[in-house]
């Protein structure tokens, strides 16, 4: 807190702040060396301008890229753009967007070279210029009856007895949002965490505990917990309306961020979205935890290595990780999905990444993710891992479990659901073209080869569709098996690989990780001449039980509703941060942003 002020940020934190941001780096002079009447007061630089938001072609979807030609059409509601090859290949004097056509002669063709620049605020006391962003302004909450002073005058007129600090408890911040029991379980699992790494530490350096730097003014918050449902896209839940297949699955979708307080700023470092399928969810959803997004920004304070050798952001990050997993699994979760694939530039949580921060590649992030999966594993909050194509595809040495696409978790965006739905169109056309009704009968005789091929026996219908589906989802899959990591919370069944919360497990003490459930260790008796474990061998290994406890019937967590329009979703997030121009590229706009992020949070109410 500044002692002149009494504000949580003063001048000289801010013009500190703005030396160390790596846009500027030393590039800024000494205050009192401003000549340039036409520069900002405090970062001493004239025109600033934001990275444009992306801009994508409207009948293919393509990015189109900086600087690149492209053809637009305007109205007063909307704007469509169009790249050049969609536009070349549109034949005729029209072009569908989005189901529309559209006269080619209205379209213009404009080049993606547009920039906004960042903008200003006048101080009347001293006449002087200043960037909104440097100055931390709130233009939403600015009243224009009332002049703004800036920073240099506010403090001059506290000296002088003109003013009155405001206490620092009047500006809310991330401390001040609700609290939830998720919130309070990772932020007590990641002070407790930071204090044993810092006291590690200490003893590396052979320093005390207060001479080491530690991360501090950390806050944990759920910012939007909500009920929703996915829906059963209408093809592939027609390949199972005899299975009744649920036509929906209902969730609980939940928004965590991070903040940290940075030179008396809360800056926002780190975003996750998830998923929540609980105990009445149908299966093949149930007790199952899809963390469908995640984000990070590379500002968090110190910038230090951990003392297990790894940085400090990425101690820290893991532990809100693992902190969740344990939280799902202490609730009766059994599972938990992550698509370990970056996403497309531009198409984030936190809008414009640093441009320090270089974009993690497939093997990196997939690294990063298997990281924390094994300090967890560590810590038997995890018992197991495997992929996705592993657990549904293969079924080899004693395992009896179906290989059918009705037992895939359906989660929603998630990457196969929308490839199965394209797949179950595809075979659909092949059967319905009248017009090359000779050789679909052909494709559906080679078909029948291959899975019967493959071993399958039912050639049905609704069978056969269900057995090809599962070998073109195998083969898109598979090249990138590795990606879909499965986090089993709870130990499955080596026979049906169905998860058990209830009841007891059957333990072989001489083999590792084989587990069968009650319902498939009851059939193995019931039969006139027990099947062998381990199979094809001569002696036969003797099962013990376990009693399954600590998972709980119910997966709720008690936690009410908590609505934001702006997190509700992950692009509602991005739209509004595009919209209004709340980048994370430096520190000073990612202070700016994270400011005006916490007042919307604070104020749901403003537009």
């Amino acid at each position: 807190m500044c002692p002149v002020c009494g504000r949580g940020f003063c001048l000289r934190l801010i013009i500190d702040s703005l030396r160390e941001d790596p846009l500027y780096g030393q590039q800024l002079p000494p205050v009192s060396d401003s000549i340039n009447e036409n520069a900002c007061q405090l970062c001493k630089q004239e025109k600033l301008t934001f990275e444009p938001p992306p801009m994508y072609c409207f009948p293919c979807g393509a990015r189109i890229r900086r600087n690149g030609p492209y053809y637009a059409y305007d109205t007063r509601d909307t704007h469509h753009s169009v790249c050049i090859p969609c536009y070349n290949k549109s034949r005729g004097h029209t072009i569908e967007v989005e189901g529309q056509m559209f006269p080619k002669a209205r379209f213009q063709k404009k080049r993606n070279d547009e920039e906004t620049e960042e903008c200003w605020v006048n101080c009347e006391r001293c006449n002087c210029w200043q960037h909104q962003i440097c100055a931390l302004f709130n233009d939403i909450n600015y009243d224009v009856k009332q002049a703004y002073t800036c920073l240099y005058c506010y403090i001059e007129e506290v000296k002088r007895g003109l003013h009155v600090p405001s206490p620092q408890s009047a500006v809310l911040g991330a401390s001040d949002l609700p609290r939830t029991a998720l919130s309070d379980h990772i932020e007590e699992r990641l002070f407790k965490r930071l204090k044993l790494e810092r006291q590690a530490r200490a003893v590396q350096s052979g320093r005390s505990f207060d001479e080491v730097a530690g991360a501090d003014g950390l806050v944990v918050r759920v910012v939007s917990s909500v009920d929703k449902k996915v829906g059963v896209k209408p093809r592939f839940l027609e390949t199972f309306q005899e299975d009744n297949y649920p036509t929906e699955f209902p969730y609980k979708s939940k928004a965590v961020l991070l903040f940290q307080k940075i030179d008396g700023v809360e800056v926002c470092l780190f975003g996750m979205y998830v998923q929540e399928f609980g105990a009445e969810c149908a299966f093949p959803n149930q007790r199952r935890v899809y963390l469908s997004y995640l984000d990070s920004v590379k500002y968090l304070r110190p910038g230090i290595k951990a003392a297990t050798g790894e940085a400090l952001c990425t101690f820290v990050y893991h532990e809100i990780l693992i902190g969740y997993l344990e939280y799902c699994k202490q609730r009766g979760f059994t599972s938990c999905y992550i698509w370990a694939r970056p996403p497309l530039e531009g198409d984030n949580i936190f809008y414009c990444n640093p441009t320090i921060q270089t974009t993690r590649t497939s093997d990196k992030l997939r690294e990063w993710c298997l990281a924390m999966i094994r300090k967890a594993t560590k810590e038997e909050i995890v018992v197991e891992l495997t992929n996705l194509y592993d657990h549904f595809f293969i079924t080899t040495g004693e395992c009896k479990a179906k290989v059918t696409a009705s037992r895939l978790p359906y989660f929603d965006g998630d990457y196969w659901p929308g490839v199965a739905e394209d797949m179950v169109n595809q075979l659909h056309q092949e059967e319905d073209d009248q017009k090359l009704q000779k050789k679909g009968n052909a494709k559906k005789i080679i078909r029948k080869r291959a899975l019967e091929a493959a071993g399958h026996t039912d050639l049905s219908g609704n069978a056969s569709e269900d057995d090809m589906l599962m070998q073109k989802l195998g083969e898109t899959i598979y090249p990138m098996e590795e990606d879909f990591i499965m986090v089993h919370l709870q130990y499955s069944c080596s026979n049906c690989r169905s998860f058990m919360s209830s009841g007891k497990r059957w333990a072989c003490h001489q083999c590792r990780s084989f587990y069968i459930c009650d319902k498939c260790y009851s059939a193995e008796q019931e039969l006139e001449e027990r099947e062998r474990h381990p199979s094809n061998s001569r002696e036969t290994h003797e099962l013990h039980p376990v009693d399954i406890v600590g998972v709980p019937e119910e997966t709720k967590d008690g936690d009410g509703i908590i609505e934001s329009k702006f997190f509700d979703t992950r692009h509602a997030f991005l739209s509004l941060c595009q919209e209004n121009h709340y980048q994370f590229d430096t520190l000073r706009r990612a202070k700016h942003s994270s400011m005006m992020v916490l007042y919307r949070l604070h104020n749901p109410t403003v537009v």
